[in-house]
């Protein structure tokens, strides 16, 4: 079964949430932190569907859900869009405050 829009969004939101917060992310902290024109019922059943889809997991029976392995890889291979910078081209303070905002630094040897 394919991840229909609203899925889409909430895996992103729950990927994007417990990395910044490393804990386990529950409905209500979904609409207070996004724009879910939806119930947070909604959102459990919507949550309920990824974990048996196998994108989410949850830790134990009162907690939010964390991203499963397969729910990254979703994450990484639809939503992430990562910047590379080759560490050869820095060349001044600028370029490594460029570079340290980039979520990669590929050694000029790899490459």
């Amino acid at each position: 079964m394919a991840l229909d829009n609203r899925k889409k969004e909430v895996l992103q939101a729950i990927v994007d949430d417990y990395v910044a917060t490393c804990e386990p992310v529950g409905s209500k902290a979904l609409i207070d932190r996004h724009d879910f024109m939806v119930s947070s019922a909604t959102l459990r059943n919507d949550m309920a569907e990824l974990e048996r889809m196998g994108y989410l997991e949850q830790p134990h029976t009162s907690a939010g859900r964390i991203p499963s392995d397969k729910g990254y890889r979703e994450y990484v291979n639809k939503f992430a869009f990562i910047k590379v910078l080759i560490n050869s081209s820095i060349n001044s303070s600028k370029d490594f405050a460029l570079a340290l905002s980039c979520s990669i630094i590929i050694p000029s040897a790899f490459i």
